[in-house]
């Protein structure tokens, strides 16, 4: 019962991901070529390091994080001991004070690493990696 509480929360969080996909982040970054540094800060934002090389050229390039706790099912099922108030503050049990570890389960990091590669202020080209380089 415990692994399929874990599952059940992996699920919804594929199921709702599920629509956006890397070939439609591909797809995205395909429209951005031809643009100019200006419309592409337009549409992604300030970036997070603008690189000038020796000929002239640039890469700009945008670095997303995003980190997902998922609780350990052990914390929502094993609470028969606890106080109402010990169940929703989980960092401290009878007084003592508990790693976080014990009790929030596993942490997954999610990355995307943009970078674009502009000629006279045109983009020309770009590159991704990541696990959650995904658009809609």
């Amino acid at each position: 019962m415990l692994n399929i509480s874990k599952y059940l929360v992996l699920a919804i969080i594929l199921s709702i991901s599920a629509c956006a996909t890397p070939q439609k982040y591909t797809a995205q970054l395909n429209q951005e070529l031809g643009k100019t540094s200006e419309q592409l800060m337009n549409t992604f934002g300030q970036p997070v390091k603008i690189k000038k090389l020796a000929n002239g050229d640039e890469i700009i390039t945008y670095i997303s994080i995003n980190y997902q706790v998922l609780p350990d099912p052990n914390y929502y099922f094993n609470t028969g001991l606890m106080t109402e108030d010990e169940m929703f503050y989980p960092f401290t049990y009878g007084g003592a004070e508990i790693p976080v570890g014990n009790f929030m389960g596993e942490t997954i990091t999610e990355y995307c690493k943009t970078d674009f590669y502009l000629k006279n202020n045109i983009v020309t080209s770009w590159q991704w990696k990541g696990n959650a380089c995904v658009a809609l």
